[in-house]
């Protein structure tokens, strides 16, 4: 039994009672069988059926993955095989970023001397992807058409977070910086240098961007060690939007408002919660809270609800975008969960799987 708190939407934060809602909903059967035979269409793309069905089996250990109206994109490290020659020293694995038709056969992009880190994003029929500094081709951000070709070194820099734009790209500071705030911006144009925006304590975990090319930072205040979301001036600085004393585990825009996880402990035990917000202010809404493992992680949405990630082997769930009751759409998987207009997508085991929404 899985004990989900669910609070009514539009209700404030603070002085309010959790309903508990008990989903009795059992783990839905994984089909393996051959999927192509199965897929339907509809406004001309791919549409799996509604339950879990097996798409791609990696050969390689996946990293990363992104999705489109009509591929699939998967990024990872293969291994060589010691047996070939046992007395050789260990190499270092290749980089392989393969394209997966949702109605095709996958097709191999790149493979070489790149190690990609778990983050794969799809900008502008590009792939984008950062590395570290034990690379072979060092650490940044790189990226590659997604009909192949060379891979691109964008940046020599690059933290796990970054913003793709026309002219101009932010990404967070590598893990290895002291980190005194700030963020990167990097005009691409030839011979341009990265420079460091926004001085202020505490480590920037992500950056974020609306529809009208505002730009947002969630950052882990050092002293205090609160929470908050920031919006930039365009110059040195940014003004505070969002605080909180629990810790974020994600936070997306949807439209003009927030959405966010959080994780806290109550009587020992982790309580996670989802919540929304308008950006420049309002209600914070409780949409709903977990109490007890394993909790939410990754959040995103679409036109009609909601959906949460979890750890390593735990569920992916949706609930309506008003608030309601909480449903399971796949049992296990990882956090490594996306979808497009028409399918959800997640990785289990180093193969991925589909369902249509």
């Amino acid at each position: 039994m899985i004990q989900v708190h669910v609070v009514p939407a539009r209700s404030r934060l603070g002085g309010i009672g959790l309903l508990a809602v008990v989903l009795g909903c059992r783990e839905p059967e994984v089909s393996v069988a051959p999927v192509r035979e199965s897929v339907s269409t509809r406004d001309g793309h791919a549409v799996a059926e509604q339950r879990p069905t097996a798409l791609y089996t990696a050969k390689f250990v996946v990293r990363g993955l992104t999705v489109d109206a009509d591929n699939l994109y998967v990024s990872g490290l293969r291994f060589a095989n010691p047996a070939e020659d046992p007395e050789a020293a260990e190499p270092l694995p290749t980089g392989v970023i393969v394209k997966v038709p949702l109605l095709g056969m996958p097709i191999e992009l790149a493979e070489g001397d790149f190690i990609p880190m778990t983050k794969l994003e799809l900008v502008d029929d590009r792939l984008y992807w950062n590395e570290r500094e034990d690379s072979p081709d060092g650490a940044g951000l790189r990226s590659l058409a997604i009909e192949g070709g060379p891979v691109n070194k964008v940046s020599s820099l690059a933290g796990n977070s970054w913003l793709v734009r026309p002219d101009v790209v932010y990404f967070t500071r590598p893990v290895d910086e002291i980190d005194e705030g700030g963020f990167y911006r990097l005009a691409l144009e030839p011979k341009a240098r990265p420079k460091l925006q926004v001085r202020r304590r505490g480590v920037i975990r992500s950056l974020l961007a609306d529809d009208q090319g505002h730009v947002y930072w969630l950052t882990r205040k050092r002293r205090d060690g609160t929470w908050a979301v920031f919006e930039w001036d365009g110059e040195r600085s940014g003004t505070e939007l969002l605080h909180s004393d629990e810790t974020f585990a994600s936070l997306i825009i949807d439209g003009d408002d927030f959405l966010w996880v959080t994780w806290a402990e109550d009587e020992g035990q982790p309580l996670h919660s989802l919540y929304r917000r308008a950006i420049h202010g309002g209600d914070t809404e409780v949409l709903a809270r977990k109490l007890g493992p394993p909790g939410f992680m990754e959040v995103f949405s679409d036109e009609g609800h909601i959906y949460l990630g979890t750890v390593s082997g735990g569920e992916l769930r949706r609930l309506p975008r008003d608030g309601g009751e909480i449903e399971i759409v796949a049992g296990s998987g990882d956090r490594r969960v996306l979808d497009n207009r028409f399918n959800l997508f997640w990785l289990a085991d180093q193969q991925v799987f589909w369902r249509g929404k």
